[in-house]
C-alpha cells in the first residue's frame, strides 16, 4: 500500500487512477473551472469572518483574503493551473494557496468549514446570476412580444385548436398570450432566486462547527437575504437546483410551443410569416428552401432540456445527506440555465425580426367555417334561440356543406332557415343583415369584449397591465442586483481592511 504523510485525505489528493483522471476528473474539472470566481469569493468572505471573530491569526487572514482577492480580480483561476487529478475546484485552490503562502499561512483556511458547505454556498451565488440573468431575457422576450403584439391588435387572424382553424381572433392576441406565459416564466425564476437566497457557510461538513463563527456576517458579505437554518439542510439540499432548473424548462417549453407556431406561420401553405434570411436555413440541393432551421433549434433544445431534467430528478433521489450525486447534477443545472438564456435570446430575435403577412391571416379565415360560433351566438343574442339549437341549426349546415365539398360562401340564410325549419319547426329568428354581419370576421372579433377576449382594445388593455408587470419584475430584479453588488463591495472593504 502506498504511504503518505497524513491521513487518507493526504494520501488521495494528487493520486487519483489514471482512469478516473481521464474519464471523470478532466471532464468535470473543465466544466467546473468556469466557477472558480465563486469559490474565490466564499473563501474570502470566509476568512474575513475568522479574522473578525478572533478564530485565526489575523495576520494569516490577511495574506488569504488578499490572495482570494488578487486572483478573483484577475477573473479567476485559469483553467491551465486546475490539475484534474486534484479531484475538485476547491482542492485545486487548496494547492494554489499553499504553494502562494506556504501551508502554515493556508492550513488556517480549512478552520469552521468543509467543502460541502462552501460548494454549496458558491452553487447558490452562481445558481442566483444565472436565474438572474435568465429573468432579463424572459423580461425582454416579453418587450419584444408586447411591441408586436400592440402593433397587430386589429390584425385579424385564426386561432388553432388541434392545428384546425376554430375562432377569428388577431394576431395581437396571439403574442400576448406568449407575453402573459412568460411572465409568469419570468416570476417563477424570480421566486426561485428568493427561496435559494439563503446563505449556508458555516453548517461544515453537516452538523455545524464548535468555533464561534458569525454566520450572519458571511451571508451579508455575500449578498445572501439571510442564512439558511440547519447545519444538515444546507449541504444536503438539491431543491435550489432542481427548483431552478424547473424554472428554466417551464420557460423553455413555453419557447418551444411559441416556436412551433412559428414553423406553422412560415411554412409554404399558409404563408402568414418569413423570417429574415439570417435567421433560416437553406438546402444544398433545392435552391427554393427556406427552413426554420434556427427556430427549430429552440424546440430540439427545449426537448433535450426536458428530457436531461428527468434524469437530474432520479440522481436526487438518494438519502437526505451530502451525496456527490447531488453535486454531479449542479453541472446539469448550470448547463439547462445557459441554455434557457441563449435560446430566450434567439426567440427573441426570431420574433423582433420575422415579416407577418397579415393579408395572408385573414384571407385563410375563408378556407374553414371559423366563424360559424359567432352565427349561432348572434341566433341566441338577437334571436333569442337556446345555444344548443342554434348551434344545431349551424352544425347541420356546416355538416351539409362539408359533405358537397364546399366552403364558407356557401353558407347562405336559406340554407341556415332550412335548418332553423328542421330543428326548431320555425324560420331563423333574424333579418339577413344580421347574419351577414355575424358572418364578418371582424364583426366577430371586436364582439370578443369580454375580459381577456380578443377585440382589439381588450388585447391593448392586456398589453399595457402585461407591460406594467414587466416593469415591476425588473424593479424586482435591480433590487437583487443591488443586494449584491452593495455585498461584492463590503466584501471589497473588509478585504482591504484586513
Amino acid at each position: 500500500m502506498e504511504t503518505s504523510q497524513g491521513g487518507f485525505f493526504e494520501r488521495t489528493q494528487g493520486h487519483m487512477h489514471p482512469v478516473v483522471i481521464a474519464d471523470y476528473g478532466k471532464r468535470r474539472m473543465d466544466h467546473l473551472g468556469a466557477s472558480s470566481g465563486y469559490l474565490l469569493k466564499v473563501m474570502a468572505a470566509h476568512a474575513v469572518m475568522l479574522a473578525q471573530c478572533a478564530i485565526i491569526p489575523r495576520p494569516a487572514a490577511a495574506a488569504l483574503a488578499r490572495t482570494l482577492a488578487r486572483w478573483a480580480a484577475e477573473g479567476g483561476i485559469a483553467q491551465e493551473r486546475l490539475d484534474p487529478a486534484l479531484e475538485d475546484l476547491y482542492i485545486n485552490m487548496e494547492h494554489l494557496l499553499a504553494e502562494e503562502l506556504g501551508p502554515e499561512v493556508s492550513g488556517h483556511l480549512p478552520v469552521a468549514r468543509s467543502r460541502n458547505d462552501v460548494e454549496a454556498a458558491m452553487w447558490r451565488i452562481e445558481a442566483r446570476e444565472k436565474l438572474a440573468a435568465l429573468a432579463d431575457e424572459l423580461l425582454r422576450h416579453v418587450a419584444v412580444l408586447g411591441a408586436r403584439a400592440a402593433a397587430t391588435a386589429d390584425a385579424v387572424m385564426p386561432a388553432y385548436t388541434y392545428d384546425q382553424q376554430a375562432q377569428p381572433a388577431t394576431l395581437g392576441f396571439t403574442l400576448s398570450a406568449y407575453s402573459a406565459a412568460l411572465l409568469r416564466d419570468a416570476e417563477r425564476v424570480l421566486d426561485c432566486v428568493r427561496r435559494l437566497d439563503h446563505c449556508p457557510l458555516g453548517a461544515a461538513a453537516a452538523t455545524g462547527t464548535g468555533y464561534p463563527i458569525d454566520r450572519a456576517l458571511t451571508a451579508r458579505l455575500l449578498g445572501f437575504a439571510g442564512v439558511l437554518d440547519h447545519a444538515g439542510d444546507c449541504v444536503s439540499a438539491a431543491d435550489y437546483m432542481l427548483e431552478g432548473t424547473g424554472a428554466a424548462v417551464l420557460a423553455l417549453n413555453t419557447l418551444a410551443r411559441l416556436a412551433e407556431d412559428v414553423i406553422k406561420w412560415c411554412l409554404n401553405e399558409t404563408g402568414f410569416a418569413d423570417l429574415p434570411d439570417s435567421l433560416i436555413d437553406s438546402s444544398s440541393i433545392m435552391p427554393q428552401k427556406r427552413n426554420p432551421v434556427i427556430v427549430a433549434a429552440v424546440r430540439a433544445n427545449a426537448r433535450l432540456m426536458i428530457g436531461r431534467y428527468a434524469g437530474m430528478l432520479a440522481a436526487c433521489t438518494v438519502p437526505y445527506e451530502a451525496s456527490r450525486d447531488v453535486t454531479i447534477v449542479w453541472e446539469e443545472t448550470t448547463d439547462c440555465l445557459s441554455v434557457a438564456a441563449g435560446m430566450c435570446r434567439i426567440s427573441q430575435a426570431y420574433l423582433a425580426e420575422m415579416t407577418f403577412h397579415l393579408e395572408a391571416m385573414e384571407q385563410s379565415l375563408a378556407r374553414g367555417f371559423t366563424n360559424t360560433t359567432e352565427i349561432a351566438d348572434t341566433l341566441v343574442r338577437e334571436g333569442g334561440l337556446p345555444f344548443r339549437h342554434a348551434h344545431q341549426i349551424v352544425g347541420g349546415a356546416v355538416a351539409d356543406l362539408f359533405a358537397q365539398g364546399k366552403g364558407p360562401e356557401a353558407m347562405t340564410y336559406e340554407l341556415l332557415n332550412q335548418w332553423s325549419h328542421t330543428v326548431c319547426g320555425a324560420g331563423l329568428p333574424i333579418a339577413p343583415a344580421t347574419l351577414a354581419a355575424a358572418a364578418e370576421n371582424r364583426n366577430s372579433v371586436t364582439r370578443r369584449h369580454s375580459f381577456g377576449g380578443t377585440a382589439p382594445a381588450e388585447v391593448r388593455r392586456m398589453v399595457k397591465v402585461q407591460d406594467e408587470r414587466r416593469r415591476e419584475l425588473g424593479l424586482t430584479l435591480e433590487s437583487f442586483r443591488n443586494r449584491w453588488s452593495e455585498a461584492d463591495r463590503a466584501l471589497q472593504d473588509a478585504c482591504a481592511a484586513l
